[in-house]
């Protein structure tokens, strides 16, 4: 109907390309029901202790595209604990509390200027493969695929992880300083680009990151791409600047708290 009456108008509207159809989700081992208090709704959500972004995370991570998806506490835990805190809050938190340390132990939370960054093997291979991530991430949300886009989100926080652990950028700090700012500077844009990628699924998320940052959420936008060097990840936030204090972005739901869920909306007989 609403296409209709887009082109009755005459006017030069811009029509849809793509319409995004879900089948059904559904409620541990059965379905969702109100009436028999059967599964967490809207107005309950917001009265647990699990933040908006954690809802949306799950729930699009989770999403029934192609097929019937089920809601599990014991999944939602898993995804929490297992993806959220320990892939890309361990990420952001880990890069920013090491820019925040105090001189002799990190950088007294300014960014660090580099020189050379293009040329160091294991940043120039980040570059590349996250240049690779962003295009399919691209595609894949134009195609509003959004469970494949998240999912690419996540796997660029990964990479995030294994170039800080192969840098041993720890070790670096002492023995090799201009290599460990350029891993610190590096990482710093990677978390600013995460923010970004991120944004679309968990606004709240990004919100926080970018006040972690001390950057303005309002100019957030994606880094050029150089063919050369793919992302150049150190050039998105400039030396000197001076970031917010870092603070965990997730809080671990426990193995209690998934109890006392799973028997609150088990079905009437326990409401």
């Amino acid at each position: 109907m609403f296409p209709s009456m887009l082109l009755g108008t005459s006017e030069n509207w811009t029509m849809a390309k793509t319409i995004s159809a879900t089948q059904f989700l559904m409620y541990e081992t059965g379905k969702f029901s109100k009436s028999q208090g059967l599964g967490i709704f809207g107005d309950q959500a917001k009265e647990t202790t699990i933040p908006v972004a954690v809802w949306r995370y799950y729930l699009l991570s989770n999403r029934p595209e192609g097929s019937d998806a089920r809601f599990s506490w014991d999944d939602l835990q898993a995804k929490l604990n297992g993806e959220l805190i320990a892939n890309v809050g361990n990420f952001v938190n880990r890069v920013l509390t090491f820019v925040a340390k105090p001189l002799g132990k990190g950088y007294g939370s300014i960014i660090p200027d580099v020189e050379g960054a293009g040329l160091d093997d294991l940043t120039r291979t980040l570059g590349h493969k996250i240049c690779n991530h962003v295009d399919h991430y691209l595609k894949e949300m134009e195609k509003v695929n959004l469970k494949s886009g998240l999912r690419i989100a996540m796997q660029i926080s990964s990479e995030g992880n294994s170039y800080l652990q192969e840098s041993k950028f720890w070790k670096l700090y002492k023995e090799e300083r201009p290599r460990c700012s350029i891993v610190v500077k590096t990482a710093v844009g990677l978390v600013y680009l995460l923010a970004c990628l991120l944004e679309p699924f968990m606004p709240s998320f990004s919100a926080e990151v970018m006040k972690q940052l001390d950057l303005p959420p309002s100019e957030m936008s994606l880094p050029d791409v150089d063919k050369e060097v793919g992302i150049k990840l150190w050039e998105i936030v400039q030396a000197g600047h001076q970031i917010g204090e870092p603070k965990p972005l997730f809080v671990e739901l426990t193995d209690k708290e998934v109890e006392v869920y799973k028997t609150k909306f088990g079905g009437v007989q326990n409401m």
